[in-house]
């Protein structure tokens, strides 16, 4: 059964259900030829291609923690609030070999929290991780009321600068991103997300362990919100306790332009990519035509009722 099971994960995985298709794949290329046209001093400037780059980075990093969590037909909010704690831990007077496994065990634990609350006690996800969020954007705020702190060196250095002509930052997207796509498409627990998000009760027929891996997939979100806030950190060079505040729903955003499915079953690595590229091109355009930031936080609502909107369900999972 579990055999069976496995061979539909992966014909599903290989065809529709991805979610890639010619519009999440035209989205950023097209949003590329019309920035190239309209503003070819500046968005074609190696200057502006490597701050891309570096803006890219940290919501992909999340985007595809998302995508797990999204793939089992769930969300989680509380990342952005994950990110800010992140920053204000490792930027205390804590050395960094306490400070970054501290940081780490933390959102492991959120992750437990999030996933025990939304499988053991069947609260709904939103209200769920809503909650954690507040709980962790308190805790920021008291270990950090306002920005400052020191990163330790280490940390900037692997995040700034580049190496033989490679930005860092296009590493740390590359590590998470591969690391990702090799969960889903080269191992049996990518089969089980997708069994468990596809069709719950046929995954739990067929012996999937669907409540440990619903959980798993919370676990392993927080802890990519983690990894993106030690960027972020080494970033800016600073703790913030607000920094990650747009993370959640641009995250959410990023996944569905990218053709992810927040009923469950449907998603790609690919499609973070494509999705996190169209956000980040937006962002970039509208800065580089001077339109004011209240404008872009509206556009992005309408970005993600546009997708939601767009996403069929003919076919649900596998």
């Amino acid at each position: 059964m579990i055999a069976t099971l496995a061979r539909r994960s992966r014909r599903a995985v290989s065809n529709s259900r991805t979610g890639i298709s010619a519009v999440t794949l035209g989205i950023p290329a097209s949003l590329i030829v019309v920035l190239a046209i309209a503003t070819p001093h500046f968005f074609l400037s190696l200057q502006n291609l490597t701050n891309l780059v570096n803006q890219m980075t940290t919501l992909l990093i999340v985007a595809l923690g998302q995508l797990l969590v999204a793939i089992v037909a769930g969300l989680d909010l509380s990342v952005g609030s994950v990110i800010s704690v992140t920053t204000c831990i490792v930027s205390s007077d804590l050395s960094p070999a306490l400070s970054i496994p501290l940081a780490f065990a933390l959102g492991a634990f959120v992750g437990l929290v999030n996933g025990y609350g939304i499988v053991g006690f069947g609260i709904h996800p939103i209200i769920m991780t809503l909650s954690t969020m507040t709980f962790l954007q308190g805790l920021a705020y008291l270990i950090r009321a306002v920005p400052g702190g020191t990163i330790p060196p280490v940390l900037t250095t692997l995040a700034s600068g580049a190496t033989l002509g490679v930005p860092h930052a296009l590493v740390w997207s590359a590590i998470a991103f591969f690391a990702v796509a090799a969960l889903l498409y080269r191992t049996r627990f990518g089969l089980h997300l997708f069994a468990v998000g596809g069709q719950p009760e046929s995954a739990r027929l067929g012996g999937v362990p669907a409540r440990r891996v619903a959980i798993s997939a919370y676990v392993l979100c927080s802890v990519l919100a983690v990894f993106a806030g030690l960027f972020v950190a080494a970033r800016t060079a600073s703790g913030d306790p607000a920094v990650g505040v747009s993370f959640g729903l641009d995250s959410v955003t990023a996944i569905a332009l990218g053709g992810a499915q927040l009923s469950g079953g449907v998603g790609s690595a690919l499609g973070a990519l494509t999705g996190t590229l169209s956000l980040a091109l937006v962002s970039n355009g509208l800065n580089l035509l001077d339109v004011s930031a209240f404008l872009q936080s509206a556009l992005k609502g309408v970005l993600l009722i546009v997708a939601i909107c767009a996403q069929r369900r003919t076919a649900v999972g596998l």
